[in-house]
């Protein structure tokens, strides 16, 4: 029913513990302000399951998290009436899938049934659809850089918007170049399979990274911005190495395997 994985420091194993890191803060979240409603526990428990099932390869665990997660949030939302559990769950679709199917692509778990072309395919353009989701909406990379501001709600209704300066600014335009030019990068290396002389698509994944700690630096600096614990400072973490690791495993890996057949 389960498998307990290797814990080295091993690519593979450090991208099972990114994946298992972005579920262990989520639970973390839950039960952070210590009001312990019902709800938060059920969350808490929500993602703690979810984290450890992928963790040791639970079967069907990757389809339950996908859209149980969600689709328990709505029920939720509905129960309590509120109908903004109901954005909050598409937004929730777009983070977890990704999260929940790319480790298992990128190694070629066999149990995804899928040939190896139409698997790096898929887990190109799911990578993908992941960095932009990570650069415009999770981190607001798009909007620190253009507008130079950043409005964000909190919890209770409350809201704070980060103000950047000029040269703050500067630098979320330079970040988010970085990041676009990594995304490009990995489309044409990765996807459509072209030559960009020494470049790989971890070097897109790298600097899609890249671009997604030059956010968090800013949310750390900006005017307006709340403070900084240290569970946010894990799940970037946790982020960079998912979006790092990823390409490295899956295409690095296949054109060695490749080059020695």
């Amino acid at each position: 029913m389960f498998k307990m994985p290797t814990i080295d420091l091993s690519a593979k194993s450090l991208l099972m513990l990114s994946q298992l890191g972005v579920f262990a803060v989520f639970a973390y979240w839950a039960v952070e302000d210590g009001s312990g409603d019902n709800i938060d526990y059920v969350f808490l428990t929500m993602m703690a399951g979810a984290g450890l099932a992928l963790f040791l390869s639970v079967p069907n665990a990757r389809m339950g998290v996908s859209l149980g997660i969600p689709a328990l949030m709505v029920v939720i939302g509905l129960a309590v009436g509120e109908n903004e559990m109901m954005f909050w769950a598409f937004f929730m679709l777009l983070m977890i899938g990704p999260i929940a199917y790319m480790p298992a692509m990128a190694i070629g778990d066999p149990t995804l049934g899928l040939d190896d072309e139409s698997r790096l395919l898929r887990l190109g353009l799911l990578w993908i659809l992941f960095a932009l989701f990570m650069m415009f909406l999770m981190s607001g990379l798009g909007s620190l850089a253009m507008e130079g501001e950043l409005t964000e709600g909190e919890e209770e209704g409350e809201e704070f918007t980060i103000i950047l300066d000029s040269t703050e600014q500067t630098i979320a335009r330079g970040g988010l170049a970085v990041g676009i030019l990594g995304v490009l990068v990995f489309l044409l290396t990765a996807v459509m399979g072209r030559e960009l002389g020494p470049m790989r698509p971890w070097h897109g994944g790298a600097m899609a990274a890249v671009a997604l700690l030059i956010s968090q630096y800013l949310w750390m600096i900006g005017e307006g911005a709340p403070d900084y614990p240290a569970s946010d400072l894990l799940m970037i973490i946790c982020f960079v190495g998912i979006l790092t690791l990823t390409p490295c495993i899956a295409y690095e890996g296949s054109s060695d395997s490749s080059e020695s057949e």
